[in-house]
């Protein structure tokens, strides 16, 4: 009979039904109020979480794919900013290319046009001095003309009468 105590709590007499049917109305009205006060918040708060975690991973996607698309706009407009400074470092130096060539051609204008007055300077003070030489040549024969007819003179007289007047000629 010891064995019969164990099974169920049973006592000698057998089950008692009223003490079983009021344990489980009992465990149903604790399992209710659980569901209700426990289970159910419990559930939509871990309901919320996980939306919260789902909507968190899909902000982060939708950033990561954002931050790749601009890093995309990025390299794109450095490129393009790349070129735009090429094509400005080209164009500049083939506009300081076009004015030196300017100003090289304008320095060998304006060299020429020295060198052309130079040249016309020159011959203008050739021109001049060979009329002031011709000048002071037809004085001295007028002057040795003059000299001779008002006297005859030796052959060693005239050379120091040329002399002579050849540097006063000089001297002037």
């Amino acid at each position: 009979m010891d064995q019969n105590v164990l099974v169920l709590g049973a006592a000698s007499g057998g089950v008692e039904w009223g003490t079983a049917l009021f344990t489980l109305v009992t465990f149903i009205v604790l399992l209710a109020l659980l569901k209700k006060f426990a289970w159910g918040p419990l559930k939509s708060i871990m309901d919320e979480r996980e939306n919260s975690i789902n909507k968190d991973i899909d902000d982060a996607h939708d950033a990561k794919v954002k931050a790749k698309k601009l890093e995309e706009e990025n390299k794109d407009l450095l490129k393009k900013t790349q070129e735009e400074v090429q094509t400005i470092l080209d164009d500049a130096k083939h506009q300081a290319k076009i004015q030196q060539e300017q100003m090289i051609n304008e320095a060998n204008v304006k060299a020429n046009g020295l060198v052309q007055t130079a040249q016309a300077e020159i011959q203008q003070e050739k021109q001049r001095a060979i009329s002031d030489i011709n000048n002071r040549v037809s004085e001295l024969s007028v002057l040795i003309a003059s000299k001779v007819i008002n006297k005859e003179i030796s052959e060693q007289d005239q050379k120091d009468l040329v002399e002579k007047y050849i540097k006063e000629a000089g001297d002037k």
